[in-house]
């Protein structure tokens, strides 16, 4: 009968503690992307010219030939078609696969 005033205080404290750590990982990826993710911005940088494929956030990706890196944006190049892709949502940038004979793989497995 008195454990239900301090359960529920204890609720109230571990909710509030929950909502502060939010609230610092959102601030954290806001000033992230106010100054733009220079790590993945001069990792796309030395892969210029060179064949990628992309994984984003929202479970998407893209693969092509990487024309050029500006403003925290990759433009890619496939079949005569440019897409631009912005480098705030990249999870992976990595050179597309290939097989023992140099061409590509048809299926990415990882």
């Amino acid at each position: 009968m008195y454990y239900f005033p301090w359960f529920f205080l204890f609720i109230i404290i571990m909710l509030l503690r929950n909502d502060r750590k939010q609230t610092a990982k959102f601030i954290e990826a806001k000033i992230k992307k106010q100054k733009g993710d220079l790590e993945m911005q001069k990792f796309a940088e030395r892969l210029i010219g060179k064949d990628v494929l992309i994984n984003t956030v929202a479970s998407g990706s893209y693969d092509g030939v990487i024309k050029e890196v500006a403003d925290n944006a990759v433009v890619l190049e496939k079949n005569g078609k440019e897409t631009v892709v912005n480098l705030d949502y990249v999870i992976r940038l990595r050179e597309y696969p290939t097989n023992k004979n140099g061409k590509r793989k048809s299926i990415v497995t990882d």
